[in-house]
């Protein structure tokens, strides 16, 4: 019981002494401090600094700045590998569209074996309500004329009602038909 209270005047002891000096060091100017504070930075910094060092060698955390700019290297090259197969994907998405529509071709040429066909693209077409005319991207140049047949793979579209000298060309993936002669 002798000890509780030993430990407990020095315990009360300690804190009316730290609270002193924080009542002292707020009411003090900070130009006086700043001698101080220089002082004893001086001091305790250089103790400070070595045990940052060592304590950074034994956790390997030294090694983790060095790799900062080879990871930095790494991921602008990965970015810009990314950026490759991106482009290398959108241009295999035109081929793979491309294949589709020459598969087509070859199936509308198989189909229709026994006529003399010419392959062409629906680029446009009319949606109003009163007719139902398409444009396509060929003329009188590829040897189409009025009243030639149009077909497609599910059969009969309709017929050549005019042409123009130019052969039009589209970059737009509707389905192939071709011109029956």
């Amino acid at each position: 019981m002798y000890k509780n209270k030993k430990t407990g005047v020095i315990g009360i002891t300690i804190t009316i002494i730290i609270l002193i000096l924080i009542v002292i060091l707020s009411n003090t100017d900070l130009k006086e401090l700043s001698y101080v504070e220089n002082v004893l930075g001086s001091i305790v910094m250089p103790i400070q600094n070595g045990l940052t060092y060592l304590k950074n060698k034994i956790a390997g955390n030294d090694s983790f700045f060095v790799e900062l700019e080879s990871l930095k290297a790494e991921n602008e090259n990965l970015k810009q590998k990314n950026s490759q197969l991106e482009q290398s994907l959108r241009e295999l998405e035109i081929i793979k569209s491309e294949n589709q529509t020459l598969k087509e071709y070859v199936n509308l040429k198989d189909k229709y074996q026994d006529y003399k066909t010419i392959p062409a693209y629906i680029i446009n077409r009319d949606i109003s309500n009163l007719s139902k005319t398409i444009v396509i991207n060929v003329g009188e140049k590829d040897g189409i004329k009025p009243k030639m047949t149009v077909i497609s793979d599910k059969g009969l579209v309709g017929y050549i009602i005019s042409t123009t000298r130019k052969h039009l060309k589209s970059t737009n993936n509707n389905r192939p038909i071709n011109i029956s002669k």
